[in-house]
């Protein structure tokens, strides 16, 4: 049982992230004082997922797949409120569209090159994930064009970048750093058999 927990803890905390994403999806519909801490909270467990992974060494290509299903309907949350409210522009949306399109494209070549339907994590979708969580915080106090320019242009760059990781990789991995750095490989030892899971 201690070995199960080890093992999947991390995966814990992404399925809390992807559970609640899907009740904010539901349920919000402004960026009210309840929404911005429940919020907090699940984003907060996308540095503890990747946190004890990497710190139990239990990194598998299942962790890695959660966390970016966590990460990207936790990051869509705030589309939602601001849909709802009617404060997208329609070239905002047309943006996400395709970038969505672009993401999808790294995964569908992940699995035609590697047979796992996911993609490696970068910096740049660090600093995508920081922007996303950041934003509904930055609501009141930021332009709503700037923050659109800023959280879109990191979002598609992110996908861009990782799409053309997909592509370079001989390997799938479960991080790279960025788009010169396909060659990389972790200091934590690997285990050959969480990868294959």
């Amino acid at each position: 049982m201690k070995q199960f927990i080890r093992k999947n803890i991390a995966n814990f905390f992404s399925c809390v992230r992807i559970v609640g994403a899907i009740y904010l999806l539901l349920t919000a519909t402004d960026f009210s004082t309840k929404f911005l801490i429940l919020y907090a909270i699940f984003c907060s467990t996308d540095a503890i997922d990747g946190f004890l992974a990497r710190r139990l060494n239990t990194s598998s290509v299942l962790g890695v797949t959660l966390d970016t299903i966590g990460d990207g309907l936790i990051g869509f949350t705030p589309v939602k409120v601001l849909v709802v409210q009617k404060l997208i522009p329609g070239w905002f949306i047309g943006f996400l569209a395709v970038t969505v399109v672009v993401f999808a494209a790294a995964a569908v070549v992940a699995q035609i090159k590697f047979k796992k339907f996911t993609f490696p994590h970068t910096y740049f979708g660090k600093l995508n994930g920081v922007c996303v969580a950041g934003s509904p915080f930055l609501f009141h106090l930021v332009p709503l064009n700037v923050l659109f320019i800023i959280v879109g242009g990191v979002f598609f760059f992110a996908g861009v970048e990782t799409l053309i990781i997909v592509i370079k990789l001989k390997e799938m991995k479960p991080f790279v750093p960025s788009i010169f750095h396909t060659d990389y490989q972790a200091k934590e030892k690997e285990s050959v058999a969480a990868e294959n899971k």
